[in-house]
């Protein structure tokens, strides 16, 4: 019996582990896709956002 806790205790540690070490590639990872398609969205998508509020603004509806 006591060498089943031990196997538990030591897939446990094994387990946290390898989390441990996903969750060390898949943060920053997360944080370079969210950084880059930001940047990639304010260079190529936004680039005429600011004109056409800036036209929608001078045609406003009287009231």
């Amino acid at each position: 019996m006591g060498n089943a806790a031990a196997w538990t205790a030591e897939l446990a540690l094994w387990l946290l582990g390898v989390a441990a070490l996903i969750g060390s590639a898949v943060y920053p990872l997360s944080r370079l896709i969210r950084w880059d398609s930001y940047d990639y969205d304010r260079t190529y998508v936004w680039i005429g956002y600011r004109e056409e509020l800036d036209r929608s603004e001078t045609n406003l509806k009287p009231e």
